[in-house]
């Protein structure tokens, strides 16, 4: 069995209570079921629309998306037909942003509005869960309100994906000289020792990423057992900050202007720890595979699970701690 990127049924069920089977776009908000000819029946005409389209030549299709993502119920919007074929001609207007917010819109507004006393508890409960993804993105807002399963690795990979994807993209402008900072001068007579200093600091910042990520793992939870949200947020916050710590670190070498003897050590040290940190880059891929796998074939049972392992393996280019002693000699000759 593998994964399409249609709804299932239960996930089409899912959809249309929760949003009462009414139209979720905020300016319509339809009754989407109504009487039948045959009295035991009801006639329904609400769709379980995608957001991010499910194929292709879909609107709003998002290349990167696994097909399980695309099927996921966070990735489902409820609609009167009208208002699905209004979305589906026009992505322009209707953007994914713009479906995920009618979605919460209209969800909240069935709580507030139509609901029960426990309904409204249970609002103001959802916005205590949502208080820590404050200016998130949607589909992150989704994955903590729906949890789908494999929600902890889903959620963990679009964390990873939103906190770190302007570290990457600085660690490329930065190799690419898009962007310049105050110099800082070493004077020859302490350029010995300030480069002792930025290898022990190469050192010292690659050493959390050693636990981290183990760390990430064990918040999952045991299979069978559902991870621990705040957890998942706090350690993808931690691996965003060890990040951002190896781009300081890398600007102090390319923003420092040494003596002509130490210039080729400086170049032995650059992108050193960023081609490490960014190993880290394939982490959201590899875990929406996955999710990919479960409820599959090869997804394996509570009762015996498939274990899947993925190595990042951080270490230095051949021969470089040969090359930097003989730099250090030259200089301190």
């Amino acid at each position: 069995m593998s994964h399409t990127p249609d709804f299932n049924q239960k996930t089409v069920d899912t959809l249309a209570k929760r949003a009462s089977y009414k139209c979720s776009n905020p300016d319509c908000r339809i009754s989407t079921v109504g009487p039948n000819a045959d009295p035991s029946k009801s006639t329904l005409i609400g769709e379980a629309a995608h957001i991010h389209g499910a194929r292709p030549q879909s609107k709003r299709y998002v290349s990167t998306m696994t097909d399980a993502a695309r099927a996921e119920i966070t990735n489902g919007i409820w609609l009167c037909r009208n208002c699905h074929k209004l979305i589906d001609t026009d992505d322009v207007t209707y953007t994914g942003n713009m479906l995920f917010a009618w979605r919460e819109l209209h969800e909240n507004f069935i709580l507030s509005e139509l609901g029960s006393a426990t309904d409204k508890i249970m609002l103001e409960q959802k916005g205590e869960l949502l208080s820590a993804f404050n200016g998130y993105p949607s589909i992150i807002h989704r994955i903590v309100l729906d949890k789908p399963d494999g929600w902890e690795y889903r959620l963990a990979a679009e964390l990873l994906r939103y906190f770190n994807a302007p570290y990457f993209r600085r660690i490329r402008d930065l190799q690419d000289g898009y962007y310049v900072k105050p110099r800082v001068y070493i004077e020859e007579s302490n350029v010995l020792n300030w480069i002792s200093q930025r290898m022990g600091e190469a050192v010292n910042t690659a050493k959390p990423i050693e636990k981290l990520l183990p760390r990430l793992v064990l918040s999952f939870g045991k299979p069978g057992e559902p991870g621990d949200l705040q957890e998942i947020h706090h350690i993808c916050s931690l691996i965003k900050d060890y990040i951002a710590e190896a781009v300081k670190y890398e600007e102090s070498l390319y923003f420092s202007s040494v003596p002509d003897k130490a210039k080729r050590a400086i170049e032995l040290l650059k992108n050193c720890l960023s081609s490490q940190v960014e190993k880290l880059k394939t982490l959201p891929m590899f875990l929406d595979e996955f999710v990919s796998m479960m409820r599959t074939d090869h997804g394996g049972t509570v009762e015996n699970p498939k274990v899947v392992r993925k190595e990042i393996n951080f270490e230095l280019p051949h021969d470089w701690l040969k090359k930097m002693e003989s730099e250090i000699e030259k200089i301190g000759a």
